[in-house]
């Protein structure tokens, strides 16, 4: 099996980083939410980037696609979950920053997982945001503590940890934290298939930050010479630099729920999730006028549909 997990892995590496060479029409540039003031300074939308980053975080961090119970201590899976995923493509963050974007947004993630004790899973994989160079490696580890009452009306319980990192993106550094808890049962109909329903919800955390982003992208200050500002004072040029700096740590809100179909070694899972609209905020943001302002996540409702095909052994 673990010659088969890395033998995945490479696929995987292979398959993600095939077109970083071309741009995607949700390929995110960041410089225009940055504007260049009259007197030469940068007006920075730090709350359209904490609106962008929410919904990015949604977009791309890892899903449950799964049930409560593990795997078992001599488990082992593999998976591939094709997700279909809305995102506030009207708002004014994403027409700026992307080319034309869709409300619709496909993805692929690629997991595999072991189980390693009763009750305690680990998984590794990676998911694929298509028409764009974005995607990122993610984990998780995932304890059932309760499970294995399949012929009795008690369900199972089981608490997750998923984190990811996103990858692709030339502007954008952001990390994703998430808990969750869900709650199933196994109906068996015949001696190699069952049937699962499960729910849960989750709390998604996202970490979102930028390096150094230039607001006059089209003009090359060391070719070209300064800009000079636009109010006209004679010495006065534009400094077009300008930095997203951490804010504090983004809260989604994400309630799942699913049906796992298991034929043999077969699995099929389908899974629908939905984000809340973003309100968490954050009232110490720096400016680059060394000021600081409150800003609050406008992020909208996002919808999260999976159906995973996958093997266990």
């Amino acid at each position: 099996m673990p010659r088969r997990f890395l033998c995945l892995c490479a696929l995987m590496a292979v398959y993600f980083t095939a077109n970083t060479a071309r741009a995607g029409k949700y390929d995110l540039d960041l410089t225009p939410l940055g504007r260049v003031r009259s007197d030469g300074t940068v007006a920075q939308d730090n709350e359209a980037f904490r609106s962008l980053a929410s919904e990015v975080g949604s977009l791309v961090a890892p899903r449950p696609a799964d049930s409560s119970d593990s795997l078992g201590l001599s488990g082992f899976s593999l998976s591939a979950d094709i997700g279909i995923n809305t995102i506030s493509r009207r708002a004014s963050y994403w027409r700026d920053t992307t080319s034309s974007p869709d409300k619709v947004v496909p993805t692929l993630q690629v997991m595999g997982r072991k189980g390693l004790w009763p009750g305690v899973e680990l998984g590794a994989g990676a998911t694929k945001v298509f028409n764009s160079r974005m995607w990122t490696i993610a984990g998780y580890g995932k304890f059932a503590l309760h499970e294995g009452f399949h012929h009795l009306p008690i369900p199972s319980i089981a608490v997750r940890g998923m984190f990811s990192r996103l990858l692709g993106a030339k502007d954008l550094d952001l990390t994703t934290l998430s808990m969750d808890g869900s709650v199933s049962h196994v109906f068996g109909l015949g001696s190699t298939f069952n049937l699962t329903p499960y729910l849960g919800y989750q709390a998604l955390f996202i970490l979102a930050r930028t390096g150094v982003l230039d607001a006059t992208p089209g003009h090359d200050e060391f070719a070209d010479g300064p800009l000079p500002c636009a109010n006209g004072e004679a010495g006065c040029v534009v400094q077009p630099e300008f930095v997203f700096q951490s804010q504090d740590a983004i809260v989604r809100h994400r309630p799942f729920f699913g049906l796992r179909f298991i034929y043999s070694v077969i699995r099929v899972n389908l899974e629908a999730m939905y984000t809340a609209g973003g309100k968490s905020g954050d009232t110490s943001v720096r400016t680059t006028a060394g000021e600081t302002e409150s800003v609050t996540d406008r992020s909208g409702l996002q919808q999260h549909y999976t159906i995973s095909f996958g093997l266990d052994f």
